[in-house]
């Protein structure tokens, strides 16, 4: 008998016992979570595909129960006096599948609730094997069906009031510690000295815990404390080779009066639209402010992830001649597409475009590009014959950059993901910065550019709500600088 029938088994035994008494349930539940935990992932793949067949929503007690109440002749006075009494119970028993009775006794025990984040971890990777049409239109639809039960579950259970934010440091649990280092995606922490940096007295880091799981982040949030707004990742993120080669100056945290927010990272895959990150972003925020309340502004320094690939694949657009609705030419002053004619020697616009795409992916480009130096905002080698056409084309990437984050849509919000976080958690775009992140990963993902979204606590409530509803994208005035190439009307 293959593994998964035993968790099967175990599953039926869950649920004649329940129908009698939830506490009856309760030791084949701690079962339950062990046998689970202890499959290979493809046994419980199947254990996931046999739930929703045994165990989900029954057509044809629904189209009875449906069938039924539309027959039954019933005045709308009628139906309104007796529903609740006659078939609402049944009704609702009706829709909810036997699965959704199995969700609530694994609730109830030590482990159940993070067995259940990572059974719908699983189910998540179940769905994306659909890609590879390994299965069924109807088996997933089921399993959609599974999903949208057991994460609106979750998210009355993983709601913020229940969840604990704490600060992380170096005399934290060692546990945890070594799972913020584990969890980190957006800048990886490659040494023991790297993680003593992200925790030292002008970092802080912050975390949701849930008191089913004390021990395992939900999400953890790094900010910097500083003076001034940010625009370089390295900065933040200054790697040592050992402790002895950090500088040994004396930190003031009281002295800064602006918090960074550099990195932020879901853990659980299983919580995955299970809205945390913007919670512990305004708890964080509450806590740094009792703590220090000389912060006066609260900004992130965030990548901008596939920003190289849209737009390499807008100057391929232009060179083969497809209509777009971003128009490379308004990303050039006048005077600057004189001085690159000139430069490459051509005359046309198209021309131009594939002098500048080459240039782009040079590696004396590149090279300028790891030597911005970002806290003047200019390059390095003034003396260099292209250092005029280098800063054209950090000009040209920067107004690229800023018309994707504003004006390129995914039924009508932004297009970026981090971007469209940021926005619908009520911050503003606030600042693109070139060379932000001269990393090789920084200029995979962006052409080494960073965005700035700030925070302002006044108005996070007004703009969350105006771009829900409207749709409309918050940006400050020195952003909105790089936009006046761009003619709204036409866009």
């Amino acid at each position: 008998m293959p593994n998964f029938k035993n968790i099967s088994l175990t599953v039926k035994e869950i649920l004649d016992l329940s129908a009698k008494s939830a506490i009856l349930a309760d030791p084949k539940s701690k079962a339950f979570c062990q046998l689970y935990l202890n499959q290979p992932t493809q046994d419980r793949t199947e254990f996931i595909k046999s739930l929703c067949k045994d165990h989900g929503l029954k057509n044809e007690r629904i189209f009875q129960s449906l069938t039924s109440l539309a027959s039954s002749n019933k005045t709308l006075d009628e139906f309104n006096k007796n529903f609740r009494q006659i078939n609402y119970d049944k009704l609702n028993a009706t829709l909810r599948p036997e699965y959704n009775n199995l969700f609530q006794n694994l609730a109830r025990v030590k482990d159940g609730v993070s067995t259940l984040v990572k059974l719908r971890a699983d189910l998540l990777e179940v769905l994306e094997q659909k890609r590879k049409n390994e299965i069924n239109f109807e088996l997933e639809e089921d399993l959609k069906i599974m999903n949208s039960v057991l994460k609106n579950m979750l998210i009355l259970w993983f709601s913020t009031g229940l969840l604990n934010i704490q600060r992380i440091d170096w005399k934290s649990p060692a546990t945890l510690v070594e799972k913020v280092a584990h969890y980190e995606s957006v800048h990886q922490i490659r040494t023991l000295t790297d993680l003593k940096n992200r925790l030292s007295s002008s970092r802080r880091c912050f975390i949701y815990t849930h008191s089913t799981m004390p021990y395992e982040p939900l999400v953890i949030l790094h900010v910097a404390l500083t003076d001034s707004v940010s625009s370089n990742i390295s900065n933040l993120i200054k790697r040592y080779k050992s402790s002895s080669d950090q500088p040994e100056t004396e930190f003031d945290p009281t002295k800064c009066t602006n918090a960074i927010f550099y990195s932020i990272n879901s853990c659980q895959k299983g919580l995955q639209q299970v809205d945390l990150g913007n919670a512990l972003i305004k708890s964080a925020v509450r806590l740094l402010l009792e703590e220090l309340p000389n912060l006066k502004n609260f900004h992130t320094l965030s990548p901008i992830p596939k920003f190289k690939d849209w737009l390499d694949l807008k100057i391929a657009h232009k060179i083969e001649n497809k209509l777009d609705i971003f128009n490379l030419e308004k990303c050039f002053t006048k005077n600057e597409l004189y001085y690159l004619h000139n430069h490459f020697g051509t005359c046309s616009f198209s021309d131009l475009i594939i002098k500048v795409k080459e240039t782009l992916n040079s590696i004396q480009f590149k090279k300028a590009v790891e030597d911005f130096d970002t806290s003047i905002c200019e390059f390095k080698n003034k003396d260099a014959d292209d250092f005029r056409l280098h800063e054209i084309l950090s000009n040209f990437l920067t107004r690229s950059c800023a018309f994707y984050l504003y004006y390129e849509k995914k039924n009508g919000y932004a297009f970026n993901s981090v971007t469209n976080f940021h926005i619908k958690n009520g911050a503003q775009i606030y600042r693109v910065n070139f060379g932000g992140d001269q990393s090789e990963n920084g200029w995979k993902s962006s052409y080494s550019l960073m965005v700035n979204y700030g925070y302002n606590l006044q108005d996070l409530d007004f703009n969350c709500v105006n771009y829900l509803t409207t749709k409309s994208i918050k940006i400050s005035p020195l952003f909105e600088k790089n936009l006046i190439h761009f003619q709204q009307a036409k866009i």
